[in-house]
């Protein structure tokens, strides 16, 4: 299949540097308008380029102020040796909510993987903020929907976890495979169809890997440490699934058909369980969305916020 083209960005890109709670935050925004504000949350070992080919057409089509950030340790942004976990990462976040927007604003948040944890997670603590939570390939419970055979393969998952074993596993991987090995393999892995990536983003996503060979070891311990903290939330009653349980604003939950990680069966428990929410099947495609199909999901959450937005006015 040819790769899909991103949509032009008629509305341009302005990076930034965001000091909020200890961390200088690398973030990016584009000006369509002041109609709405969108916060844009990539996933583990992502980074705000993966939202490059949606936030700029977003932009321009809600009229609204789009926001992409990387969180610390990942993209730009590093953790001035820091510890990084999901509470860590939900308050720097509310921060961000707080501060780059009018007092009073209610967010439309936009999250894959992670980023929909963290985009629930707000969605049920500081309700007040959020108007919206559009779940692509969103990271779900861990058990949902797995056999036996499902449950024994997240295992593999597990050393990259291990306190200061993961991050040494991390380090060696990267420090070995370098690019575009840290780029491509994860593209293999994640996308129904590698070949739709748009060779102007597989660009950038180099360019910012290779700014954070720089600092591996910084890197390594953030991923150690944001994996841990987000494998217990996919494994304890308590966290991820209470948060999508308990979420009272709109959710749009944009699937992959094609997602490696989260099967037809764990979508299947989601629906039964919130079945108020709204569905998007995406067919072919993989576990980041926002990055290998960039104009159905720009499609997708542009006309989920405006039905959303007339119905809140």
């Amino acid at each position: 299949m040819l790769a899909q083209a991103a949509p032009s960005e008629a509305v341009p890109r302005q990076s930034m540097e965001l000091e909020l709670e200890g961390f200088e935050l690398h973030a990016e925004r584009w000006s369509g308008g002041g109609e709405g504000h969108v916060l844009l949350l990539h996933g583990l070992g992502g980074n705000s380029v993966t939202w490059h080919g949606v936030a700029p057409e977003l932009a321009r089509a809600a009229r609204a102020e789009v926001l992409a950030v990387d969180l610390p340790g990942f993209g730009r942004s590093r953790t001035a040796g820091r510890s990084v976990d999901l509470r860590v990462l939900s308050r720097l976040l509310e921060a961000v909510l707080r501060t780059q927007a009018p007092a009073g604003t209610r967010w439309f948040i936009a999250g894959n993987s992670l980023g929909a944890v963290l985009a629930l997670e707000l969605a049920c603590r500081v309700p007040e903020l959020v108007l919206g939570v559009s779940a692509a390939a969103p990271a779900l419970p861990l058990l949902w929907g797995r056999n036996f055979r499902g449950t024994l393969a997240l295992w593999s998952w597990v050393p990259a976890a291990v306190p200061w074993v993961g991050r040494r596993l991390v380090a060696h991987y990267v420090s070995t495979t370098r690019l575009p090995g840290v780029v491509d393999d994860p593209i293999r892995a994640l996308f129904g169809d590698p070949a739709r990536l748009d060779a102007e983003l597989r660009e950038r996503l180099l360019g910012v890997s290779g700014y954070r060979l720089g600092w591996i070891a910084e890197a390594a311990r953030a991923y150690e440490q944001v994996t841990r903290s987000l494998g217990v939330a996919l494994l304890r009653p308590g966290a991820a699934a209470r948060w999508i349980s308990h979420a009272r604003c709109p959710v749009q939950a944009i699937c992959g058909e094609r997602d490696p990680i989260f099967s037809g069966p764990a979508w299947e428990r989601l629906e039964r369980l919130r079945p108020d929410w709204d569905y998007v099947v995406l067919p072919g495609i993989g576990h980041v969305p926002q990055l290998e199909a960039p104009r159905e999901v720009t499609r997708h959450l542009a006309y989920f916020m405006a039905r959303r937005s007339a119905t809140a006015g």
